[in-house]
């Protein structure tokens, strides 16, 4: 069983490094046609993000609130409740923590302190917010998308409220907080880069949640009852509090995401529509296939397709739509379950044939 387990871990990888083997050779072959040098535009995506040190960092700054939204969007998955309201705890945790670090910018909180205390913020917000439509759910039978999709712009109107009539600064000409203060920005960890200290917190962030769906009794209760709730609740295994506390905590992680960005990123708060993080997070938990130990590798690629969107955008003649073909394209390979399931099978039973030999030949 561990060795079967194995050889499918691997075969995600596979699946996604020939996922984007596919892509690339469509789009080489679309370019032929339509750009009068092809192998410099792909140079340029497929090389440009790691050509130096700054566009390196710009992918893993991008990659960063991409694990945070990835991790919510996988207890959703584990569940089978696609609870979309993490794009609105994304935004409003953001609001509410800038909302707090300009308010207590006077009151010599020391900078670690603070820190803590905004992230807590956003983890609260984000959970509260996200246990919302999962309460509704479980309580009337609701559409959990239909609501979680409302609440999204719900809460976009409530964070403009804030920002414009709570925290905005009046001597600047664009819609915009005050600045927050100093101690609540998050250190760069390589210099010349936007690499900073998220990108530490999103990979505990993404220990804890590994831990917690294969090492507890919740992560096996939330991934039995998702897998089959018929067994999960003949097995004694409370569903719909399994499955709105699953929401419910995967909100937290989007809450925190936000906090992170404004404090990794940004020095005010100036959000004044959708982020577009949190729908980001359910590209990258399906192509995580539901394992968060994955979601950090999936959130990278993400990102280094969307800064070779950039970079092809800013220094070719191709449109930056031409590159989403080709992320359609992986994402669509990656999550097609039948993708190289062939190819995994005849390994899968090409080793317990060996196993069986290996088995009978010791018994002999």
């Amino acid at each position: 069983m561990i060795k079967t387990r194995h050889i499918e871990s691997i075969f995600e990888v596979i699946r996604i490094v020939a996922a984007m083997a596919v892509a690339y050779g469509a789009a080489l072959l679309i370019l032929f046609l339509i750009s009068d040098s092809p192998a410099y535009v792909i140079g340029r995506f497929v090389f440009g993000p790691f050509s130096t040190l700054r566009r390196f960092g710009d992918v893993v700054s991008l990659a960063t609130p991409y694990i945070f939204t990835g991790l919510c969007m996988s207890f959703m998955y584990a569940v089978n409740k696609f609870n979309l309201v993490g794009e609105g705890a994304f935004l409003f945790s953001g609001v509410m923590a800038s909302y707090f670090a300009i308010t207590a910018a006077g009151s010599g909180m020391p900078g670690l302190l603070m820190m803590i205390v905004m992230i807590l913020i956003g983890a609260a917000s984000g959970a509260i917010i996200t246990s919302i439509p999962a309460l509704l759910d479980a309580r009337f039978k609701v559409n959990v998308v239909v609501v979680s999709l409302m609440m999204n712009f719900i809460l976009l109107f409530f964070t403009q409220y804030i920002l414009r009539f709570r925290i905005k600064d009046p001597a600047i000409a664009f819609t915009g907080s005050v600045l927050l203060p100093e101690q609540s920005s998050l250190p760069r960890l390589v210099s010349g880069t936007s690499i900073h200290m998220g990108l530490v917190i999103a990979i505990v962030c993404t220990v804890v949640v590994c831990v917690l769906f294969y090492k507890t009794t919740f992560g096996y209760g939330l991934r039995t009852a998702g897998n089959n709730p018929n067994f999960a609740q003949y097995a004694g295994i409370g569903v719909l509090s399994t499955t709105a506390l699953a929401q419910t905590v995967g909100g937290a992680f989007a809450g925190m995401g936000g906090v992170v960005e404004i404090m990794g990123m940004h020095t005010r708060f100036q959000w004044v529509s959708m982020t577009g993080h949190g729908f980001d997070g359910l590209i990258v938990a399906v192509l995580a296939k539901r394992n968060p130990a994955f979601v950090p590798i999936t959130a990278f690629l993400l990102a280094y397709i969307r800064t070779g969107a950039d970079i092809v955008n800013r220094t070719t003649d191709i449109p930056a739509e031409f590159v989403t073909i080709i992320q359609g394209i992986i994402i669509l390979l990656v999550a097609a379950e039948l993708f190289l399931s062939g190819y995994k099978n005849k390994v899968i039973f090409k080793n317990a044939k060996t196993n069986l030999s290996n088995t009978r030949d010791a018994k002999v």
